[in-house]
């Protein structure tokens, strides 16, 4: 998710230096017991380098605003990433936007115009993913107005 998601998925072009990992408890948990997780980071941050990026922030779903078909959208990346034990997937388009919404600064709404863009996305499509979207307790305050910006830019679109 975030802005590396843009870049690998979405071929924006734009900076950012770490990647964001969205993974459910039950996910982390395996992760953990599978692995020593500090050395999991190490190792997949060595295997992203080459790329500039590095993974900082493990998130969970219920910390991101998110439609409820989050998981089931999101789209594998079929490169070669030097390692036959690295798979990438990023968030689909609605709910990488609807993740933008939790900050919803003037570089998330760029973002946001650009998935918008590339994506082909019509004001149906965004306005069933708000009106879906699971929104934790600690962005109910902003989430209506950031909602209401992101349909100003559909209608540019």
């Amino acid at each position: 998710m975030g802005g590396a998601a843009l870049i690998l998925g979405y071929g924006r072009d734009r900076a950012t230096e770490d990647a964001d990992l969205l993974m459910e408890d039950a996910e982390l948990e395996a992760f953990i017991e599978s692995a020593d997780l500090g050395y999991a980071v190490e190792a997949t941050n060595r295997e992203l380098e080459p790329l500039g990026l590095y993974l900082t922030h493990i998130w969970g779903p219920e910390q991101q605003i998110l439609t409820p078909a989050w998981k089931s959208s999101c789209r594998r990346l079929e490169r070669e990433w030097g390692s036959d034990n690295l798979t990438v997937w990023v968030l689909g388009p609605l709910d990488l936007i609807l993740s933008k919404m939790c900050r919803a600064d003037d570089e998330d709404m760029a973002d946001v115009q650009h998935i918008i863009r590339v994506e082909g996305l019509d004001r149906t499509a965004v306005e069933s993913a708000v009106a879906s979207a699971v929104v934790p307790a600690e962005f109910v305050d902003v989430f209506p107005d950031n909602a209401r910006r992101l349909l100003g830019l559909v209608s540019g679109a």
